[in-house]
């Protein structure tokens, strides 16, 4: 089996599972970003330490911008969830992050003359097909969250589906190995991240419990990241990064089958009917890999 694949699979369980050590917490979101963030950073740091490369500045640059632009991101995205409820802000970014990732790809990188045009057409189809399943997945839950600034949410799950359709874009500019530019990777976003903790005077420090799940969770979700640079590797960005996007099923599997969160029949068969959505899906990629 292809490696890009055994990779998007791992990032899919992953990006899926890295918000369940915090599900019950009810933190502010900066600090959990904060938390994350910097569990994000330690695994990182072990990763540097056990392959030992010295990085020269020109490689380092590239990483920490898009490590910025990756912290920027997911503040957004707690605006946007705090606006707009969960279920309309997902359902704007993802498929904000999966069209502006394939467009990097087919575009900037020069993956659409690789393909051809039969591969072409199998991947926008697939593309479609993946937006589609999130998309049906999204709309399992009520979406009862109540609404805020409908502008101020809209705007910032926009800006989030741009940022984190974009970070990798930066992050390419080393030549280096991904296992040595994931360190300034993660110095970028845990410093962009501290930056609005301290202009904000957010809270950060919690019990020991807390604080620990907070950290596991950016563990795991350190663990996605890195393993979804390994997908765009060998999958290419237009068709790998897509496809890492189908976190958002596992993450709607642990609501529905761990906590309860999809009751209704109308809710589960939508789940069901998504889950089969990306499958077909990732199947018409699988088949239009370069």
């Amino acid at each position: 089996m292809n490696l890009g694949i055994i990779f998007a699979g791992l990032t899919i369980l992953l990006f899926g599972s890295w918000p369940v050590p915090t599900k019950t917490l009810n933190i502010e979101p900066k600090t959990q970003a904060f938390w994350l963030t910097f569990g994000h950073l330690l695994l990182s740091t072990i990763v540097f330490i056990f392959f030992a490369q010295p990085i020269p500045f020109k490689d380092f640059i590239g990483p920490f911008i898009a490590g910025i632009l990756w912290g920027i991101g997911i503040t957004l995205g707690y605006v946007g969830i705090k606006n707009l409820g969960i279920t309309r802000a997902l359902s704007i970014w993802i498929p904000i992050v999966t069209i502006v990732s394939a467009l990097w790809g087919l575009i900037f990188f020069g993956e659409v003359s690789a393909l051809g045009l039969e591969k072409l057409l199998l991947t926008s189809l697939a593309i479609l097909l993946l937006i589609t399943a999130a998309l049906v997945v999204i709309s399992s839950s009520k979406g009862e969250e109540k609404v805020r600034n409908v502008k101020v949410g809209i705007l910032a799950s926009i800006a989030l589906g741009v940022t984190h359709g974009s970070f990798f874009v930066p992050l390419r500019t080393s030549s280096l190995p991904i296992f040595v530019t994931f360190l300034p990777l993660t110095i970028g976003m845990f410093g962009i991240v501290l930056l609005i903790i301290i202009l904000q005077k957010v809270k950060i420090r919690y019990d020991v419990v807390s604080t620990a799940r907070m950290i596991l969770a950016g563990f795991l979700l350190g663990s996605g990241n890195y393993t979804a640079l390994l997908t765009i590797k060998y999958l290419g960005v237009a068709q790998g990064y897509p496809l890492t996007q189908l976190g958002i099923i596992v993450n709607a599997l642990w609501g529905t089958l761990v906590f309860k969160e999809v009751t209704t029949l109308r809710g589960r068969i939508l789940v069901a009917i998504g889950i089969a959505i990306a499958i077909v899906g990732a199947v018409i990629l699988n088949l239009a890999r370069i």
